[in-house]
């Protein structure tokens, strides 16, 4: 996988991880932040958009 492409996921994991964030806060509050900063690097990782080196 390419450093643009890594790069690009990466970018939407963020994305969707500060919509859920704003979301689950209004929703839930502190705990909801919590829980959808968690889910969202997760979801970012497992995505493959983290910015270590490549595999």
């Amino acid at each position: 996988m390419d450093e643009k492409a890594r790069f690009r996921r990466f970018a939407y994991g963020m994305v969707a991880t500060i919509v859920l964030t704003v979301i689950a806060g209004i929703f839930f509050g502190s705990i909801g932040v919590t829980l959808a900063l968690t889910v969202g690097l997760g979801a970012t990782l497992l995505a493959g958009g983290g910015l270590g080196g490549k595999s």
